[in-house]
């Protein structure tokens, strides 16, 4: 009798409870891939779970989780293996925050950086090994746009970002050859929770080249799929990202700093 196919491998994502990670969540479980959905609000997670289950697509299995909590990502990586293991690591949860540096909540930035680079370090570094000796895999960070030039006004989430641009395209060098992929997801800007969490108000609220979080995680998913290192999913970010790289950076910074200033000071 011929051997039934394998079940892919679970498929963790965080920052699951909205916008391109609750999208993505969805597109691979309607694609047959069970999913470790990680995110501190819970009950958006349980509905998921009910919804693929009502569906009839592969389990969702969540996880209501702190990423920047201590010892989140060896607990992300045990659920994951008492779940079979994971094929796909996307880490996906993300915070912002506009304004002028010198008036943030230094708190806030705190909070900001252990989200957006700390854990994404952690969780990486947690499920490395598992990968390769499973046979291989992906883990694809969840970067930006944003993350190709200086971001005045988000001065720091733009920091983080190019963080995690620059450790992913390392990590992936360091994998070759390994069957373990990392890759960078660098998205423009999203129609998600992003903007009223980051307090961008209306600043930002219908800028070209805009995606929908469908979009987006559909993206993500060809990425996942095709192993890139760097994608950049929409014709206008990957010309400014091209030309970040041609462009002086005194004019960058400066263009990038009317872009972003308040409307007020405008």
């Amino acid at each position: 009798m011929p051997t039934p196919p394998r079940s892919p491998r679970l498929a963790v994502v965080t920052g699951a409870s909205a916008g391109i990670g609750l999208a993505l969540a969805r597109l691979v479980a309607r694609a047959g891939r069970p999913v470790l959905a990680v995110a501190r609000r819970g009950e958006r997670l349980e509905a998921l779970a009910a919804e693929a289950s009502r569906e009839g697509w592969a389990p969702i299995h969540p996880l209501a989780l702190d990423v920047a909590a201590p010892e989140a990502a060896e607990a992300i990586r045990a659920r994951a293996g008492a779940l079979g293991g994971a094929g796909w690591v996307v880490n996906n949860a993300g915070l912002g925050q506009y304004g002028r540096f010198a008036e943030a909540d230094p708190r806030r930035l705190v909070e900001l950086v252990r989200v957006n680079c700390e854990a994404v370090v952690l969780v990486s570094r947690a499920f490395v090994a598992d990968l390769r000796a499973g046979g291989g895999g992906t883990i694809l960070n969840v970067a930006s746009a944003a993350a190709f030039q200086p971001t005045p006004y988000m001065a720091v989430y733009g920091g983080t970002k190019a963080f995690v641009l620059s450790f992913t395209e390392a990590l992936a060098e360091e994998l070759r050859g390994t069957g373990v992929r990392a890759g960078a997801f660098c998205p423009g800007p999203v129609e998600t929770e992003f903007g009223a969490v980051a307090g961008t108000g209306n600043r930002f609220e219908r800028p070209p080249g805009i995606l929908t979080a469908e979009e987006a995680a559909r993206e993500a998913l060809r990425q996942l799929e095709r192993g890139e290192v760097v994608r950049v999913p929409h014709p206008i970010y990957k010309l400014t990202a091209a030309a970040s790289r041609l462009i002086p950076r005194a004019v960058l910074r400066r263009a990038s700093g009317r872009i972003h200033r308040p409307a007020e000071e405008t």
